[in-house]
């Protein structure tokens, strides 16, 4: 459970400034929730991203034809298979498909956060250099973001 919380925290939760260039960082929000259903809702709606069956998604799709056509060419007998093995894992962009699978699982948890109410919130640079304080995962933290939450 506490990996599904991890996740949870991770996908609503916002995430410290790396450059002062990078947009702010951004959490979920519903005025005047308490902390027992931001919490509720924050590992349900994660749950939903994190367990969804993604096999039929059409980056998953991409991701497998690509490696069982490398895996064919790489068994060919023959020069330049091992060649070929090589261009067909780059077609195939499995760094793409993974950040492309991860946006559909998002998109799943932003929709159920949306269809319980939250919006978006905008953390002002004070508040992201005072959620970095806190360690990721803690309650301190679960707290913090929480009182940006409710507000």
């Amino acid at each position: 459970m506490s990996r599904i919380l991890m996740v949870a925290i991770g996908l609503i939760g916002a995430t410290t400034a790396q450059a002062d260039a990078r947009a702010p960082a951004e959490t979920w929000g519903k005025p005047g929730v308490g902390y027992d259903e931001y919490r509720d809702d924050a590992i349900g709606c994660a749950k939903i991203g994190y367990f969804r069956d993604v096999a039929q998604d059409e980056p998953a799709k991409r991701f497998i034809r690509g490696f069982e056509t490398a895996d064919l060419l790489l068994n060919l007998p023959g020069a330049g298979a091992g060649d070929d093995w090589g261009n067909s894992i780059r077609r195939t962009q499995p760094d793409r498909q993974k950040r492309d699978l991860h946006a559909i699982q998002v998109g799943d948890v932003e929709r159920c956060l949306t269809d319980k109410g939250y919006h978006r919130v905008t953390l002002t640079r004070a508040e992201e250099k005072t959620l970095a304080r806190y360690p990721r995962g803690s309650e301190a933290r679960h707290r913090y973001l929480h009182a940006l939450a409710a507000r």
